[in-house]
């Protein structure tokens, strides 16, 4: 698992995507951080500009993940990933823990930002931390499904494809649960066959709306960044996690044996 890490670590720098996604969050967070110090009203808010940033997870998890597997089958190395003798495990592990420590490393000018608060006499509150570990648990779900869609897909740009659909589709989850909700109570007001009142109809979307939202990380996660601490959102987010790196390691087991 060590050396799977250390590979994949390093390959990020020897080609242009770790430069590249480490350029383009570094110019985001600067964007927002020069934003707050030049309005009319100064007041650099770090939870803010996190959850600016967390909005690119579109661009920026794609970018990562889909060299994860798809480049091995690109250069025809995918048979000896199947052929090694260490555990299937060890090489999912590793490549995902490579994937969040460069996540971390991104952070690295949010840190920088976070230190001039605190010489310009700023402070830096519990939201800022919360915003952060919001931040982390949310690049590790993601990026737990740009791994599986690069293990699923044969080449890094239908990887990249999928995977930005199924974060853009996370991202709007709010939205299609408010759209989904109307939809349904305004069917059930036009077509009330069973006669219910109008606020049965609206308790019943407002369920609808809720079923769907329980499964929106970001609406999970946005507690953090209000400086409260829960448990709930990280168990839910290191659970789906999970979950999506053993279908990964099974989708990539399958295949190991077909290769012998």
């Amino acid at each position: 698992m060590l050396a799977v890490f250390k590979r994949e670590f390093l390959s990020y720098f020897r080609t242009p995507v770790g430069w590249v996604a480490i350029s383009i969050l570094g110019a985001l967070s600067g964007y927002c951080f020069i934003t707050m110090l030049t309005a009319s009203t100064p007041y650099v808010n770090i939870a803010l500009e996190i959850n600016y940033l967390r909005s690119f997870f579109i661009v920026l998890i794609p970018i990562i993940t889909m060299r994860l597997f798809s480049e091995e089958k690109k250069n025809g190395t995918d048979v000896l990933l199947y052929t090694m003798p260490f555990s299937m495990k060890n090489a999912v592990i590793g490549k995902f823990l490579a994937a969040i420590a460069l996540q971390a490393i991104m952070l690295i000018s949010v840190f920088f930002h976070m230190i001039i608060t605190v010489i310009c006499s700023g402070s830096i509150n519990s939201a800022s931390w919360g915003a952060i570990l919001g931040y982390l648990v949310l690049a590790a779900l993601f990026i737990s499904i740009g791994m599986l869609t690069s293990a699923l897909t044969e080449n890094q740009i239908m990887s990249a494809v999928v995977s930005f659909v199924l974060i853009l589709f996370l991202q709007m989850m709010s939205t299609i649960s408010d759209s989904i909700a109307n939809v349904v109570t305004s069917l059930m007001r036009i077509a009330n066959i069973f006669g219910l009142s109008d606020s049965t109809i609206f308790n019943i979307g407002e369920s609808i709306r809720s079923g769907i939202t329980w499964f929106d990380p970001y609406s999970k996660t946005s507690c953090y960044t209000s400086g409260v601490f829960k448990v709930a959102p990280i168990v839910y987010c290191l659970s789906f996690t999970a979950l999506f790196m053993y279908i990964t390691f099974r989708v990539l087991e399958k295949k190991r044996w077909s290769q012998n």
